[in-house]
C-alpha cells in the first residue's frame, strides 16, 4: 500500500522542480526528502 505521505512528497518535487524547495516547504532537510522519494520507488 502506498504511503499517501511519500506521494504527496513526490507530487511537491515534480511542481516544484527540486527537492531542496520541497525540503524547506515541508520542514526537513533535502536529504530526509530524498530518503522519502527513494522509498516511493521502492514500494512501486
Amino acid at each position: 500500500m502506498l504511503d499517501l505521505k511519500l506521494l504527496s512528497t513526490f507530487v511537491r518535487a515534480a511542481h516544484s522542480g527540486t527537492l531542496s524547495a520541497v525540503a524547506v516547504q515541508v520542514g526537513r532537510t533535502q536529504s530526509a526528502v530524498t530518503m522519502q522519494i527513494q522509498r516511493l520507488e521502492e514500494a512501486l
